[in-house]
């Protein structure tokens, strides 16, 4: 700790990449369960930073369990000129949450050009799930390894994550225990080289997902005396959740109202679908706390107080379904912004949602009763994952998510005229249907929805005046969602001697690249795949004449497409233009492709149009 070779030290950028802030030089862990079944683990990192940017990494963060204990904490920086800066222990700071602990420090004295380091102890108290380990962060990483030092008699069950896509070793071999030298126990090494940093970038649903790295979970312990099986399946998770959730399935509180809704019906389809349209409408979501336990509120309550997070309406709705004689279960998610889930990691905490699935005739519909925009079936972008967990009574399973297919699209028509005053005067129907919709629907519920209006129309035209709005369909699921709009923009027209300039007022407009990084590694993932289109046509006075417009633009890639074409009259012009994803998730493979269609979308959208004055305008 504290011996930094010369050359560390004069290094000013990092080969393998040069444009990298900082890198973690070794990141190296040692885990190990002592004679009192407690788990133990040091870890020492040593980081050189490039970059004022890479400065930020000597903010230093440990989240612990509350039980937990952290101590021996060191961290120590050294200037290129070789001062060295240490760790006051007044400037370690405690943060207490409702399970974990949060530890920080800023690491002193870092500027460009410095290595730091730190090291530091745990004590805890779980050893059934050893800390996972990622050989990755969002920066380089030269080095990174973790020891697990196994005592006789304890069986790990190791899961690794996107680690065949680098440099990955591992080994094991026999030691003296130091507790007790006179047994052995197994030292288990597993270390990555090379590793480049993965950045939080546009279009990432959960950045972590994306690292490489490693879990453990303790299978089964076995000596002399006991013989124990730790390891929990899917059947024992659902065991335990089923107890809890069983009472608030039957609870018949609701059934006054179930009656009340579903009346004389009789058709299976009709009923769930009034009672997931009950649920969603007509209960307010709240702020979402829990999955089970004491702050998770009971559908009685819901329905009595009209609010409830969007896991409680999911019970809620479950509860109503069953009121109504249909086949209604739980099933946990993780949404896409908690991370993918490890389906061989049999654990409750991996989810963080309660959706409904109910089955009718054979088919599986699932419900997320959150959005009066989101039909029957169909979940919202954040929801729709690969896979979920069903609990069923002593039964649990990894099942796959399959919601009703949604089509989503924005289409867009403008009709405008220049006045002789050079003023755009423009008439605007924007229609929105499927996830767009949903994403349009919760953005005028949510704001106040003048400011959104006036907000939303500065985006694209920052001196345009806002005349007239207003929405249609807002309630209605099947149609689309469809804002008219009526503004103008002043001087709309640059002039010279002899020419004049303007562009058409696209609202599919893309004023900057969201992609600025020279490379990706991790793939782009878009909230939905959907489709964009807008025709404009802009009327002229007399006293112009259209001289030229923009040429054709067409780029097509891998489920990436863009097309623009213009036409022209007498005294108009018109475009009609179109963008479209057909994939959610791009892989890092074709950035470089995907970087260049927003350049050129980017450049069409400053296209200009070019006008001369007529003779009659002389």
């Amino acid at each position: 700790f504290g011996e930094i070779p010369e050359e560390l030290l004069k290094m000013t950028s990092l080969a393998e990449d040069p444009e990298e802030d900082a890198a973690i030089i070794f990141d190296k862990a040692k885990l190990k369960i002592t004679k009192d079944f407690l788990l133990e683990t040091k870890r020492h990192v040593r980081i050189k930073v490039f970059t004022e940017e890479g400065k930020k990494q000597a903010n230093i963060e440990i989240v612990l369990w509350h039980e937990d204990e952290i101590d021996d904490i060191e961290a120590i920086s050294i200037s290129p000129d070789g001062k060295e800066y240490e760790l006051d222990s007044d400037n370690i700071y405690t943060e207490e949450g409702e399970r974990t602990n949060k530890i920080s420090f800023p690491i002193p004295g870092v500027e460009v050009g410095s290595v730091f380091e730190y090291s530091y102890s745990v004590r805890s108290e779980y050893i059934s799930n050893l800390e996972p380990w990622s050989f990755q962060t969002n920066i380089y990483t030269k080095y990174s390894e973790v020891q697990v030092y196994l005592p006789s008699g304890f069986a790990y069950q190791r899961m690794n994550t996107n680690l065949l896509l680098y440099d990955f070793e591992e080994s094991v071999e026999e030691a003296l225990d130091p507790d007790n030298r006179q047994k052995r126990i197994s030292v288990f090494k597993w270390s990555c080289r090379n590793l480049p940093g993965i950045k939080d970038e546009p279009y990432t649903d959960h950045i972590s997902d994306n690292f490489a790295k490693m879990r453990f979970v303790l299978i089964s312990f076995q000596n002399e005396y006991v013989s124990l099986k730790f390891a929990k399946t899917w059947d024992d998770v659902a065991t335990r959740i089923y107890k809890i959730y069983n009472d608030l399935m039957d609870d018949d509180s609701a059934e006054s109202k179930v009656k009340e809704l579903i009346n004389t019906e009789t058709v299976d389809l009709k009923k769930a679908n009034v009672l997931y349209k009950y649920v969603t409408n007509n209960i307010k979501t709240t702020a979402h706390k829990s999955l089970i336990g004491d702050l998770f509120k009971e559908p009685e309550d819901v329905l009595k107080d009209k609010s409830g997070s969007s896991s409680e309406k999911s019970m809620l709705l479950i509860n109503m379904l069953k009121i109504a004689g249909l086949d209604a279960k739980p099933v946990w998610i993780s949404t896409r912004n908690n991370g993918v889930i490890s389906p061989e990691f049999c654990d409750g905490s991996q989810f963080n949602r309660l959706i409904c699935v109910v089955k009718i005739n054979s088919k599986n519909y699932f419900l997320y009763p959150v959005s009066a925009r989101s039909p029957f079936g169909c979940l919202t972008p954040s929801t729709e994952v690969a896979n979920g967990f069903l609990i069923e009574e002593g039964k649990g399973s990894i099942i796959s998510i399959t919601p009703e297919p949604v089509i989503s699209s924005i289409n867009i028509n403008t009709m405008a005229s220049i006045s002789t005053e050079k003023e755009l005067i423009a008439n605007t129907v924007i229609e929105y249907l499927g996830y767009a919709a949903l994403d349009e629907y919760d953005a005028i519920t949510e704001k106040d929805i003048n400011i959104y209006v006036k907000d939303y129309l500065k985006e694209y035209f920052s001196e345009a005046k806002l005349d007239t709005f207003y929405y249609e369909n807002v309630d209605s699921v099947n149609k689309p969602l469809t804002l008219k709009l009526k503004f103008r923009i002043e001087n709309y027209i640059e002039e010279t001697d002899d020419l004049g300039y303007f562009p058409l007022p696209f609202f599919t407009a893309l004023k900057e690249n969201p992609f600025v990084r020279p490379k990706r590694i991790n793939p782009i993932e878009y909230e939905y795949p959907f489709s964009k289109t807008e025709n404009i046509k802009v009327e002229l006075p007399e006293s112009y004449i259209v001289s030229q417009i923009p040429t054709k633009r067409k780029n097509l890639i891998t489920d990436l497409g863009f097309n623009q074409v213009y036409a022209t009259g007498k005294n108009y012009v018109e475009c009609v233009r179109a963008i479209g994803i057909k994939s959610r998730r791009l892989p890092a493979k074709n950035y470089g492709a995907i970087k260049s269609f927003y350049d050129d979308v980017v450049g069409a959208s400053q296209d200009q149009i070019v006008i001369s004055k007529s003779a009659t305008g002389n």
